[in-house]
């Protein structure tokens, strides 16, 4: 055996030997990265399958943000219980659905979902419930805020409601902005909703970022009062269902603050349980760390892109300035030469 067969044979020996005393390094390693559950579905293009208004690719590129909203206005709890209407569990889901589409209704006796569990949940959900009504109901392309906006409503009033609403309406006659978010103060015959829909409707007026809602409490938006967030509110809000308001947007700080504030819920866990009081965690310990990770990279790159903007405006400000100065510096040297 020669000299180079025989390094081979050693070195391969001393790669085995440490992959094997470094096994468990390595699945820790695996571990501790945030990854995403990969037995969520996510909606796959079929070849009959069109997306004329890119609605489709938005969906999928901002379903970690869809969520996250999701979380805010659904919170997320431990456990199975009645919210008046339905048992419901995780972040606020009365359907699970399996992997192939398979939807089963929440009971009683439904086990309690884990975090991550009620994340994949959450994920099948917008695959099979959401999307398919954005992609047959809405006919012009949205921005990122509308569409999050959107979820969110469709999330609250269900699918019939969402059809027939005054926001899918405006929306695909091209209404967008404030405009549009009009349309979502007229939910006041559910209660709740407007609750919802506040911060949202902010954002779609271009009134706040995304970022601002990244430090919230989970269900801080039932904190506000509806003289909080309408300009003028006056009449019984199931009487007076039909009519819009205007959002009061002047006191978006000191909303924002009041729903940071803390929360306690009393949940029904039925007769033989009982009532549990839970107080209402920060919307980001209540989503699996791979969204939090990337709504706030999101973020991140969000501000980077503004500092070198920013910083690039500056630069040219100054490349303005001294040659302006320059202009003058030769035009004052041509004058006197004259």
């Amino acid at each position: 055996m020669d000299m180079a067969k025989i390094k081979s044979f050693f070195l391969g020996s001393l790669l085995v030997g440490s992959m094997a005393v470094g096994a468990d390094s390595c699945t820790q390693k695996k571990q501790d990265k945030a990854e995403k559950p990969k037995t969520e579905v996510k909606a796959k293009k079929k070849p009959q399958q069109k997306d004329p208004y890119g609605n489709i690719e938005l969906f999928e590129k901002s379903r970690s943000d869809i969520k996250f909203a999701l979380a805010f206005v659904e919170n997320y709890y431990p456990y199975v219980y009645w919210c008046g209407k339905s048992w419901t569990t995780g972040h606020g889901l009365t359907i699970l659905y399996t992997a192939d589409g398979k939807s089963s209704k929440v009971t009683q006796n439904t086990k309690i979902p884990t975090l991550d569990q009620s994340d994949v949940y959450k994920g099948r959900y917008l695959t099979y419930e959401i999307l398919p009504d954005i992609i047959s109901c809405v006919k012009v392309p949205m921005d990122e805020n509308t569409l999050i906006a959107a979820c969110v409503l469709r999330y609250c009033i269900g699918g019939s409601n969402f059809k027939k609403s005054l926001f899918l309406k405006w929306l695909n006659e091209g209404k967008t902005g404030a405009e549009l978010a009009k349309t979502l103060t007229g939910w006041r015959v559910q209660d709740g909703v407007p609750n919802r829909c506040y911060f949202f409707a902010a954002l779609m007026a271009g009134k706040i970022d995304f970022t601002d809602l990244l430090d919230l409490r989970a269900e801080g938006c039932y904190n506000l009062t509806y003289t909080d967030m309408f300009v003028y509110y006056k009449g019984h809000p199931k009487r007076d269902q039909h009519k819009l308001y205007e959002w009061d947007f002047s006191k978006i700080k000191q909303n924002l603050q009041k729903a940071k504030k803390q929360r306690v819920v009393v949940l029904n866990l039925g007769r033989k349980k009982g009532k549990v009081k839970v107080n209402c965690k920060l919307v980001k310990e209540i989503v699996p760390r791979y969204i939090w990770q990337e709504v706030s990279d999101k973020n991140a790159r969000k501000k980077r892109k503004n500092t070198k903007k920013a910083l690039s405006m500056v630069a040219q400000e100054k490349f303005d300035f001294i040659a302006a100065q320059n202009h003058n510096h030769h035009k004052q040297l041509a004058q006197k030469r004259l």
